[in-house]
């Protein structure tokens, strides 16, 4: 048993896997700025690890969700440039200068108010990247006149930094016209407007799909993890990813039903004859759903064994052959791309994404890095 955990299941993460991702999207893009994806502690398996590792590594540039991951980024020493892909508050303005960060501006209402709030305290700069409304209608805007209003008041406030223009593709990872509408809104209103030191709508599909030089930075997420947004793109893509992730836990418990009997809440498994059960230390508290019944993880002697029953908080039961013991190891989700336990098997089973099964893997499980130079463990719950 680790010393760094009191439970036998954890996600290990291969950082080298991550790296390589990187080197090989980035190989599609030769000329272009990467923009990696570290939001939401990076889908899961740790902002802070994975930024530093990419960092070492030449990644210059990272996105998150909000001013308060970004602040977490600062404040474990990643001095590389941040872009927060939210709409922060206007008021918290003062926070994104002090800790040197560039935020998003939605639309002109938001930096005329950020204007307002920008206070003498810092005599530092802010970095503005403009939300260009292509087609998703999540945040930004598509009217050329106040974008360039938008200019115009960036521009003019001493501390702001006219630094980028962005959008979002809704439907890069399927076969569809919308994607070409998108781009092409996109070019139309970006054209009609000054240029930025950086202009970007490539997300991980886009940058795995589209290979023209309209963009000069990429945003890749879930792909530099090592998983593919749908199908269709890993059928298209050039690049071969690599998965990162790998979670794994141990029997600690076995016994066996008779005929007729049941296992877990409201029993609705019940064998219909002598079977074998072995519980597992992991629920869905730790992102293992109760959707997840009926998935087959896979015993170390490489047999398949369904969840039966509902999945408890803390616990799942499988169906084991008669030689499963206490201690055996159990893999629900592996490494290998084609297998019954992928992240996409796992994640297709839930009715779900890769992105979402991810960040469902909650801080009781320990996360186990390891990658050239490095191996630890970080547990979130013992930190």
């Amino acid at each position: 048993m680790s010393e760094k955990y009191y439970r036998d299941t954890v996600v290990d993460v291969d950082l080298d896997a991550i790296h390589e991702n990187y080197k090989m999207i980035q190989n599609l893009h030769r000329d272009k700025t990467f923009i990696a994806v570290i939001k939401a502690n990076a889908y899961g398996l740790g902002s802070v690890t994975v930024a530093e590792y990419l960092a070492a590594r030449g990644v210059g540039f990272f996105a998150v969700a909000t001013l308060d991951e970004a602040i977490e980024l600062r404040m474990h020493g990643i001095r590389e440039k941040i872009l927060v892909l939210g709409a922060i508050r206007p008021e918290d303005i003062n926070k994104a200068i002090q800790h040197r960060i560039a935020v998003t501006a939605p639309n002109l209402d938001w930096v005329t108010k950020a204007r307002e709030n920008v206070s003498d305290k810092y005599d530092k700069e802010v970095w503005m990247h403009i939300k260009v409304n292509s087609g998703m209608n999540r945040l930004g805007t598509s009217n050329i006149e106040e974008i360039n209003r938008m200019i115009e008041e960036i521009e003019g406030q001493g501390s702001f930094i006219y630094e980028g223009i962005y959008s979002h593709f809704s439907s890069a990872d399927i076969d569809s016209e919308v994607n070409d509408k998108e781009y092409a809104e996109f070019k139309r209103i970006t054209g009609a407007v000054k240029k930025p030191k950086y202009v970007h709508i490539q997300n991980s599909a886009g940058a795995l799909r589209i290979s023209g030089d309209y963009c000069n930075a990429i945003r890749v997420g879930i792909s530099l993890y090592g998983y593919y947004t749908s199908e269709y793109i890993e059928e298209i893509s050039e690049v071969k990813l690599n998965p990162s992730v790998m979670l794994s836990t141990k029997v600690i418990d076995v016994h066996t039903l008779s005929a007729g009997e049941g296992v877990s809440y409201g029993l609705d498994h019940k064998a219909e004859s002598t079977e074998k059960i072995a519980t597992l230390p992991i629920g869905y508290a730790d992102g293992l759903l109760r959707r997840h019944t009926g998935y087959k993880v896979r015993l170390q002697n490489g047999t398949e064994s369904p969840i039966v029953g509902r999945i408890c908080m803390d616990s799942a039961m499988i169906s084991v052959p008669s030689d499963v013991k206490t201690g055996d190891e159990v893999t629900i989700i592996s490494r290998e791309a084609d297998s019954e336990q992928s992240m996409e098997s796992y994640s297709e089973h839930a009715q779900t994404i890769s992105h979402e099964s991810l960040t469902t893997l909650l801080r009781r499980i320990p996360r186990s890095y390891n990658g050239e130079d490095t191996a630890f463990v970080h547990n979130e719950v013992l930190k």
